[in-house]
């Protein structure tokens, strides 16, 4: 048997044979690009969070000297000022930090160095954190995340194929003239691309940690109602209305909370009554504890 006999008995036509590694050379392709999109990825994130840090930390040895030595002069003012301005550029500055520095620039109090030097700690712990995990996933990675980080590029050309395998059955049930006016026919398709969506940002998405575990519980039921159209057809309207209705309960559910009406000890607002006091008992001021305030030394302002 010849090696051409031998192809057509396995795959019945050459042109079966054309169309498998044609769909081999194209999920290469996209595997070879989603791996390389995604260790850029990585690195510009890295690059970020090195970024943010070389920042920080240039603030927060002068910071901690002006906190911890109100009686010397060692860190001049516009230095200080300088550094806060730069703080400012950092890629990751959240906005409690950059309002507790826009609020000392615009001020001078002294009073705030102290809330704004714990911040800041905070985060550079939090970012050295972040930045441990993800070397340690780029250069030592685990034995799990060795085989997710090798499975993972494969998940873009898994959704295209899955995405072209539910339009090609919805065209195969078309050529039937009653299938055009069936409303089972179109609603499994839609339900199969979002179960198919739903299965991309469920493993591709790399801010679902941050939405937390609500935001992975939503895709997976997504995913799993959509297992029902494979045992029970005639279920694909109510598979479909139940996908909608879980993703509208996701933007009630993962939506960004807002602040506290209560703020913070040295918000901003807080920090305006605080300093400016109509002789009026505030509980709002009370519960900050700031209601007998201590002296506060300023060492810029001691010069």
């Amino acid at each position: 048997m010849s090696l051409t006999e031998w192809m057509i008995d396995i795959f019945g036509s050459l042109n079966a044979l054309v169309a498998v590694l044609l769909a081999t050379a194209v999920f290469s392709g996209l595997y070879i690009y989603s791996a390389s999109r995604l260790l850029g990825a990585r690195k510009d994130s890295l690059a970020r969070i090195r970024q943010s840090l070389s920042i920080y930390t240039r603030l927060a040895g002068p910071l901690g000297t002006v906190i911890n030595r109100p009686t010397r002069t060692a860190i001049p003012e516009d230095l200080l000022i300088r550094l806060l301005q730069e703080c400012k550029s950092a890629d990751l500055l959240i906005r409690e930090l950059h309002e507790q520095i826009d609020t000392f620039l615009s001020d001078r109090d002294e009073s705030r160095l102290t809330t704004l030097h714990k911040l800041l700690n905070r985060e550079i712990d939090r970012l050295m954190k972040e930045r441990d995990e993800l070397v340690g996933r780029l250069e030592k990675p685990g034995w799990g995340m060795g085989l997710w980080l090798l499975l993972k590029p494969a998940v873009p050309a898994l959704s295209l194929g899955a995405a072209i395998l539910w339009t090609a059955i919805l065209v195969q049930e078309l050529r039937q003239s009653s299938a055009w006016t069936n409303p089972e026919v179109w609603c499994l398709w839609l339900s199969s691309m979002i179960a198919t969506v739903s299965f991309y940002r469920l493993l591709m998405d790399s801010r679902r940690r941050s939405h937390g575990v609500i935001y992975t519980v939503l895709h997976l039921l997504i995913l799993i109602s959509a297992l029902t159209n494979l045992i029970w057809i005639e279920a694909s309207p109510y598979v479909l209305a139940t996908q909608c209705l879980l993703y509208l309960a996701g933007f009630r559910v993962t939506a960004t909370r807002q602040r506290r009406k209560r703020p913070y000890a040295g918000h901003p607002e807080l920090m305006e009554q605080f300093l400016h006091p109509t002789g009026e008992y505030d509980p709002l001021i009370d519960s900050a504890g700031l209601t007998e305030p201590e002296t506060v030394n300023s060492p810029l302002r001691s010069r």
